[in-house]
């Protein structure tokens, strides 16, 4: 179908929220306890309270590769370190942040600056998931923070102050959603198949586990994606899920029809639906498109879909000049010298996306409008807001199968932003 297919939506992993949410419960109520520190008492007699010594900290927030910026990151200092990321899968509600504490969001190229009372603190660079943590120490006057603390973690370690979601890739046939995750930064190390194809072998993969080729009928060196799909305890380990481009395909008759794309085990449409509702992501790319049809009914509808499994799935993919993006993927596109003027290689259509009622993050029933990232004559990335978590789809991949170094395509980076996006906590940030 397609060995050297561009693609991505990047970004899973995920507007799909607003980015300032990335705190969860790491900031206290308690004012004291959140770098907001008494003035001095009056002196004799009536006067003005003078104000403490500042700092003005600059920096420049990237992903874990060291030089993609990250946009919409929050930064903030404590005194004291922020309570744990859970471990597995958890519903990411923000919470208020106390009037007083200094913190900022990063612009489109990752820059931010932020003003702090002059002692020792903890400095906090958080999106969604992907937390670092580091002793400051801010002086008067203007401090550039090094980017050793400002970039984002390739793998938790927790002693040290860096998390990172909890990931699991689904092996594509298609979409090498672990070779982009590696490029990114992540820790693991990217090697080649007897083909020449890159890959990334579970046990060179520290920072996010690897399930077992789905489809194809070859031996896999990855543990059994059955396993993880059917498990409740196993799939709730995690905080992102990705489903890539996978299926094979049958060119008789109609044209191409796609065979195991979808595990057709009764317990995965509920297994699937609750850990979204539980706060988990999931990431779909083209052919596996099922998992969204089958599992989130009712958002999506594909040119071409009847109730059989796979009728959606066309071949031939060209392609397709973008028309419209969503305003802070664009903005952050530019501040990198990117464009994502076409998408490439995109699949199987989208034919439209609608509202639908669904359970909300507080559990009740209400209208979810899904978003759409990117459009060509028709969205070709959309993501959709179940109970506590998302699940985004797109159209198309991520990279060629052969890359294996090189800067990343606007559609690869598309698909950094957005998983990121889609991993920022469900309500707005509120200050006070």
């Amino acid at each position: 179908m397609r060995l050297s297919t561009f693609a991505s939506a990047l970004l899973l992993f995920s507007s799909l929220v607003l980015s300032a949410c990335a705190v969860d419960r790491e900031v206290s109520d308690d004012p004291a306890a959140n770098g907001v520190k008494p003035g001095p008492g009056p002196g004799p007699g009536p006067g003005p309270i003078p104000n403490p010594s500042t700092g003005k900290l600059t920096g420049k927030v990237v992903a874990p590769e060291g030089t993609i910026p990250i946009s919409g990151a929050l930064v903030y200092v404590v005194p004291y370190a922020p309570t744990a990321i859970p471990d597995a899968v958890y519903c990411d509600k923000c919470v208020h942040i106390p009037d007083g504490t200094p913190h900022t969001t990063t612009k489109p190229d990752g820059t931010f600056e932020l003003d702090a009372s002059t002692g020792n603190y903890y400095l906090v660079v958080q999106k969604g998931a992907f937390r670092r943590v580091r002793q400051i120490s801010i002086v008067e006057g203007a401090q550039q923070i090094p980017k050793d603390k400002t970039t984002l973690p390739a793998i938790t370690d927790k002693m040290n102050g860096d998390d990172i979601p909890k990931i699991a890739v689904v092996v594509g046939a298609w979409d090498p959603i672990e070779v982009v995750l590696a490029r990114m930064g992540l820790k693991a190390t990217i090697s080649k198949d007897l083909l020449g194809k890159a890959q990334v072998l579970a046990k060179d993969a520290p920072a996010f586990a690897i399930y077992g080729l789905q489809g194809l009928g070859l031996p896999s060196p990855y543990p059994s994606v059955n396993t993880l799909l059917t498990d409740p305890k196993e799939l709730g380990k995690y905080h992102i899920l990705f489903l890539p481009c996978s299926g094979g395909t049958n060119q008789m008759d109609t044209g191409p029809k796609c065979t195991g794309v979808f595990n057709t085990d009764a317990r995965v449409k509920s297994n699937l639906a609750d850990f979204v509702a539980k706060g988990g992501r999931i990431y779909v790319s083209d052919w596996s498109y099922e998992y969204v049809r089958q599992v989130f009914p009712g958002y999506i509808t594909w040119r071409g879909e009847s109730t059989q499994i796979g009728s959606a799935c066309s071949g031939g993919g060209g392609n397709q000049s973008v028309y419209k993006k969503e305003s802070g993927l664009d903005a952050w596109l530019q501040a990198q010298g990117k464009s994502l003027s076409e998408v490439k290689d995109a699949w199987t259509a989208i034919a439209s996306v609608q509202d639908k009622m669904d359970i909300d993050a507080d559990g009740k029933m209400s209208k979810i409008t899904p978003k759409v990232w990117v459009e060509t004559t028709s969205p070709v990335t959309a993501s959709v807001q179940h109970g506590c978590g998302r699940v985004l789809y797109t159209t198309y991949h991520t990279q060629p199968t052969s890359e294996t170094s090189g800067a990343l395509e606007p559609q690869a980076l598309a698909l950094l932003y957005l998983i990121l996006e889609v991993g920022v906590c469900i309500d707005p940030l509120v200050i006070g």
